[in-house]
């Protein structure tokens, strides 16, 4: 009989036993990030192929396979390279965590400011592309208001 509240996780990890299969996610033995994409290819894989062609569908579906399989062989390998786990996105440790943090960091300034530059040139260039910008209005908006919202953010965790 157990003394544990209905719900409660049995131990620190949040297990029920040793015997139980891991739910969610952290099943697929991937980090959560290939794990979102490999599902992201392969739903859209199947979709392509029910709704458009099967070879969009079959060439989405070879990539959700390749990053699934690629996030395995990395996160098992031995000898691995810093580099093949930060492009995997499967950091081993913390120096594979800062690199991948620089790198984002690094993305994040190129796509807010290219954004506001790629608006700005067709706004000049293209201005009867109406619904070209109003796409890139949209996306520079949103780009920059998701950085704002992720430097307050992160400067209030510290």
């Amino acid at each position: 009989m157990s003394t544990r509240e209905p719900g409660a996780p049995s131990d620190g990890a949040g297990r029920e036993g040793a015997g139980r299969r891991r739910a969610g996610l952290s099943a697929l033995r991937v980090s959560p990030t290939n794990a979102v994409f490999s599902l992201l290819f392969a739903v859209a894989g199947v979709l392509f192929w029910t709704y458009d062609t099967w070879l969009t569908g079959l060439v989405f579906i070879v990539a959700a396979l390749a990053q699934y399989g690629m996030a395995l062989v990395v996160r098992r390998g031995r000898g691995v390279s810093d580099l093949w786990r930060a492009s995997a996105f499967e950091p081993g440790d913390e120096r594979d965590r800062a690199i991948l943090q620089r790198s984002a960091a690094l993305v994040g300034y190129v796509v807010g400011v290219g954004s506001m530059v790629l608006f700005v040139l067709v706004l000049l260039l293209f201005q009867e592309q109406r619904a070209l910008l109003w796409y890139l209005a949209g996306q520079t908006i949103a780009v920059n208001a998701f950085w704002g919202a992720t430097i307050l953010v992160m400067t209030r965790r510290g």
